[in-house]
């Protein structure tokens, strides 16, 4: 199994859990708005949190961990790719966040 990774609102996923979609692509983002959801991957969990998550309090997220092999199953497009002009390599999921995909949930690392 290929694991990737991806920050969420605990109530945000608590409502996708529940049956409601999980529209989020990152903090601030849908995936209307990006085309995809925003993931990392372990190495790349620290640097995200810091770059995009400043100031949230760490309790109010969890990290999700995505089997990118049920993802493709599902024949929907994950690519790793930089659509910033760096040279990073980060994953994305073309498609809306399945609950089914995730194998467990984690809290967001301490700062």
């Amino acid at each position: 199994m290929t694991e990737i990774l991806h920050v969420a609102f605990r109530e945000a996923w608590a409502d996708a859990v529940a049956g409601a979609p999980y529209l989020a692509s990152g903090r601030g983002m849908t995936v209307a708005d990006e085309g995809f959801v925003h993931c990392a991957t372990r190495a790349q969990l620290d640097g995200v949190l810091a770059r995009h998550y400043d100031g949230v309090a760490r309790e109010k997220l969890l990290v999700l961990a995505i089997d990118a092999d049920a993802v493709a199953a599902d024949g929907v497009e994950l690519r790793f790719e930089n659509t910033s002009g760096g040279t990073e390599l980060f994953p994305h999921i073309y498609g809306e966040l399945r609950p089914a995909w995730v194998t467990r949930t984690e809290p967001a690392p301490v700062e």
